[in-house]
């Protein structure tokens, strides 16, 4: 009695479809990390648009003098960190390597008042930054864009039958 068995494989279609995946990887991981720093920015300016700190509670509200020199000028007595909303326009990002992206600001007088408002004022309006609250935000959504892309290269994992 002779059996003949005939066994298809398509070794060589994942095989390919595996080194496509990890030379689109770091690339992936970029993009991802771009998403995360415009994410991290925009964050930054709704939460100091509402007037909150990193941690999201107010902003400690400004002297009378600023006060009636905001009024003056007709602009807004809302502690929201604009006055001319330069140092949020300035707020800008970059990926710096496969794993790593950062979040600053390009002008170097807008770096200084940051700095300012940040530290060296008596209140600390503390808006530059983030909380483990606004982390685990990114980091979800960094992990469900990875996912995604991952998904298009339609890797099939095989199943124990």
């Amino acid at each position: 009695m002779a059996v003949s068995v005939i066994i298809n494989s398509n070794a060589k279609q994942v095989q390919k479809k595996l080194d496509r995946f990890f030379n689109k990887f770091p690339g992936i991981t970029r993009k991802g990390l771009a998403q995360a720093s415009f994410q991290l920015q925009a964050i930054i300016k709704e939460l100091t648009n509402k007037g909150l700190d990193v941690n999201r509670r107010r902003f400690a509200p400004y002297s009378e003098g600023y006060i009636s020199k905001l009024q003056r000028e007709g602009k807004s007595t809302q502690v929201d960190l604009k006055y001319s909303n330069d140092m949020m326009n300035s707020l800008t990002g970059k990926v710096q390597s496969n794993k790593k992206a950062i979040v600053f600001f390009n002008r170097g007088e807008m770096r200084e008042r940051a700095l300012f408002n940040q530290f060296l004022n008596s209140p600390r309006r503390e808006f530059f930054g983030f909380s483990k609250r606004t982390e685990k935000i990114i980091q979800k959504q960094f992990v469900k864009f990875m996912e995604k892309e991952i998904r298009k290269f339609k890797i099939w994992v095989l199943e124990k039958i």
